[in-house]
This record gives structure tokens, sequence and C-alpha cells, in this order.
């Protein structure tokens, strides 16, 4: 048996608590999708809940979303347990990931709190380029909003792509029908909600920074 592993977990799986509960011990209120629509989403197989183990012990937890007739597949939440987190068993994940999504040949995106916004910028900065060494590319010149998920804040976040599909730009019509799908198949925001208003701004191809 490898030292690490990682597999999906079930509603069933006793591992289920485990992951829920160091998602809601990640991440902030406004960032956390409601574990009922979690839940429903999970049986429903829109999304899938991995876990990753040390040495058998559950270390991790993400959340990754295959977007519905797309060429798209969001990793939306990642977390190492705290005491786990300098066997870097987040950079295997994502390794692991990629090349999952890649043999579907499909791309993975990224939601990346901006480092030109808030608090912790350095932080931030460090996130981005720890992306861009796995081989992400940055959607230049979006500034992406993510939702206020608890109603409060909504958050400046940059997308990022891994995928051998695009290299230089992605057409403005599919960057458009990408967000407008994370709003509404992810976030399951109301068509109505004016965090829609500003895709229409989009307005030319975005070109991918290495």
């Amino acid at each position: 048996m490898s030292e690490v592993e990682f597999q999906q977990i079930t509603l069933e799986n006793p591992d289920f608590a485990k992951a829920i509960a160091l998602y809601q011990q990640s991440f902030l209120p406004q960032e956390i999708i409601p574990i009922p629509i979690i839940s429903r989403s999970l049986k429903l197989g829109n999304i899938q809940l991995w876990g990753g183990y040390y040495q058998q012990e559950f270390a991790l937890m993400s959340i990754v979303h295959p977007l519905p007739n797309s060429e798209f597949v969001l990793l939306g939440y990642l977390a190492t347990v705290p005491h786990l987190r300098n066997i870097k068993i987040g950079s295997r994940f994502l390794e692991y990931i990629i090349n999952v999504v890649q043999q579907d040949d499909k791309s993975l995106i990224l939601e990346v709190e901006h480092p030109d916004f808030g608090e912790n910028r350095e932080l931030k900065q460090r996130r981005v380029a720890f992306y861009r060494r796995l081989g992400a590319k940055i959607f230049q010149d979006i500034i992406y909003i993510f939702p206020a998920l608890d109603g409060t804040t909504t958050t400046e976040m940059m997308l990022m792509i891994i995928g051998e599909k695009h290299h230089d730009k992605l057409p403005q019509t599919l960057v458009q029908q990408l967000i407008r799908d994370l709003y509404s198949e992810v976030y399951n925001c109301n068509p109505d909600d004016s965090i829609f208003n500003w895709i229409a701004d989009i307005k030319h191809d975005i070109n991918l920074v290495s």
C-alpha cells in the first residue's frame, strides 16, 4: 500500500464527516457552500468529494466539480489537516487530479484569491506562484467575482487553467459561458442575480499567461 492515497468519499463513508468538518474549519463563511447542497450534489453525482490519506490517516479533502456539458472541471476546494501540511499532500493531490482530468481530455479550473485585493497579499501571491509552478495559466485581465455564499461579501479572485487544450488564449464566448456555469451550476446563483452583470464586460478573447 502506498504511503499516500486518494479516493472519492461517498455520503455513507465514515470519513464524510471528517471531510466536512475540515471544509468548515478551512474556509470563510462567505466561501462555504451549504452542507445540504453539498450532500445533495454528491448524491446526484454532480460533484466529487475526494479524501487524501497519509499512512491511512485522513489528511486532505477536496471538492471537484465537473461542469455539465463542458470541457472544464472546477477544483473548488482543497484543504489539508493542519498537522500534516508539511508532507505536501496538497501538491501531490493536485498532480493526481490534474492527471485524472487530462485523461478525460478536459481542463482544470482554479479560483484563486486575487493578490491585488484584500489582506494577506504576499500569501495570495505565493499561492498563485504555487499553481503556476504546476502549469496553471492566469486568465489575463479577468477579476473574477466570487459570490457571497452567506449573503455578505463577494471576493475578488483570479481564474486559472491547467490543461493541454488551450495554450495561449480562450474565446470570449467560452470564458463568458464558463463563468455563467460557475455561478449557476456550482454556486446556485439565481439567473437574475446582479453578480452575472459584469460578464457582459468581457469584450474580447482572453489571453492565458504562464
